[in-house]
């Protein structure tokens, strides 16, 4: 493959932005600062391509000192030097000249679910079949302040719980997620992540969300991605991290971090939750292919979706000083949120690793890990194939054990699945994507209970503006 620059690349990941753009397409934040199609940084929302991780890396800036001559909005300057010299504050700055805010729209116009049996026969979930429309938003924001500091997040939560089939039950008014069978309101949270920028590659992050140690940080999961090792590790919560990136050609990149366990939809306990909650640490090589910091001269694979030809070995651990769940406060009523939780509840060390590669239009993806208390592996693997720049076809095989119900006899912890797609990108912002999800054992122990899990059939759409 030829040796190529920024430049060349950022070019060659204009071609889907002159087929798939028209006049009355959206674009979100940063492509409104830039003036570019989605598809300079994503080969398909979310999934980050070469110019994307660079971007990223940078602090939300462009690689190789090319944010200057990129932006295409420059941020508003206030202030001026004859001020600074009769007042001694800070008055000189800069705001984004460009509109920050986004909207994000997204919902399952269709879910499907089987109707499921226990051993005797009887119904343990009826089918379902649900119509809806795009019933979830998110205001997403990002912008640059000066030259070291962005800025980049969402208010999430808005709708979303509207979701009613045509059959009754009844609602547990505590929950603040959305069933089958019933309706009403998430809670709105905000998700943030604020960055400074020391040097090119060098930054201090803060945030509960979007955070590197977590699923969407570290690239390569979603609609257009697969699996790394952050999908089998615990997410950190509200949290304070470095990230040191190199990589003019492949490159390293290392996060270290430290977090609460609360998360953005629990209650920060000030006597409970302190911010060596959890501590983490992630870290990759990218043998080959563009670079980790450059976005470019390295070997670019295909210049459609903005994918390099490239082979990613990671690894990453995360551990919690409390596997004990927090005690109910009987004045507030409130269970602080003291370790990991979910999947990984009662455990203190979760550690894994995981290979990704990508050949032309292939992409293939696999991680393991493994807690030193309870023992419990986690697999993930995942194959995904462009079969055009907008049609991105995956399966997806998962088995991340359920620590919550280890108690539960006889409840099997381990309930593997496996998951084929399809996602279509109708525009840069825009993508319908269909998901096939098949539990391949029952959920019980025992043989003759009967598979009460649901294989469901879902169509969902995202759009941005």
């Amino acid at each position: 493959m030829k040796k190529t620059t920024f430049a060349s690349i950022v070019s060659a990941c204009m071609v889907p932005a002159l087929f798939w753009s028209t006049e009355g397409s959206a674009i979100p934040s940063w492509a409104r600062k830039y003036q570019v199609s989605c598809y300079m940084c994503h080969s398909g929302m979310p999934q980050r391509n070469a110019v994307g991780e660079a971007f990223k890396n940078n602090g939300y800036r462009m690689p190789a000192n090319a944010e200057e001559a990129f932006s295409k909005q420059k941020n508003v300057k206030i202030g001026t030097a004859d001020w600074a010299k009769g007042v001694h504050a800070p008055v000189e700055g800069s705001f984004p000249q460009f509109d920050p805010l986004s909207i994000i729209l997204s919902g399952n116009p269709i879910r499907y679910a089987e109707s499921s049996k226990t051993y005797l026969g009887a119904t343990a979930a009826k089918e379902e079949l649900i119509f809806n429309a795009p019933n979830s938003a998110a205001l997403f924001f990002g912008a640059t302040i000066g030259d070291h500091i962005s800025v980049f997040g969402d208010v999430a939560g808005f709708g979303g719980g509207a979701v009613e089939s045509d059959s009754d039950s009844d609602i547990d008014p505590g929950k603040t997620t959305t069933t089958v069978n019933g309706s009403f309101d998430t809670q709105v949270s905000c998700n943030i992540r604020a960055v400074y920028q020391f040097s090119p590659g060098f930054l201090l992050a803060l945030g509960n969300s979007y955070s590197q140690g977590g699923n969407s940080g570290w690239n390569g999961y979603g609609a257009g991605g697969v699996a790394n090792v952050c999908n089998v590790l615990p997410a950190p919560g509200t949290y304070v991290e470095l990230n040191f990136t190199r990589g003019e050609v492949g490159g390293y990149s290392i996060v270290a971090g430290a977090s609460m366990a609360a998360k953005t939809t629990t209650p920060i306990v000030n006597t409970e939750n302190k911010l060596d909650d959890i501590l983490y640490l992630r870290g990759k090589v990218k043998l080959f292919g563009a670079g980790l910091l450059s976005g470019a001269n390295g070997e670019f694979g295909n210049q459609y979706n903005g994918l390099d030809n490239q082979v990613v070995l990671g690894a990453g651990l995360s551990y919690s000083k409390n596997n004990t769940p927090g005690v109910k406060d009987s004045k507030t009523g409130i269970t602080p949120v003291t370790g990991f939780t979910g999947n990984y509840i009662g455990e203190t060390l979760v550690y894994g690793g995981d290979v990704q590669g990508v050949y032309n239009d292939i992409l293939v993806g696999a991680a393991y890990s493994r807690d030193r208390d309870l023992k419990l592996d986690n697999y993930r693997v995942e194959a995904g194939y462009f079969v055009y720049p907008w049609l991105f076809a995956k399966v997806a095989y998962a088995d991340v054990s359920n620590a919550s119900k280890i108690a539960s006899s006889p409840y099997d912890v381990h309930q593997p699945t496996l998951a084929p797609s399809v996602a279509w990108y109708i525009a840069p912002n825009v993508s319908l994507t269909t998901t096939y999800t098949h539990f391949l054992k029952e959920r019980l122990v025992s043989a003759t209970t009967g598979n009460t899990q649901q294989d469901t059939v879902v169509l969902g759409i995202r759009a941005g503006f």
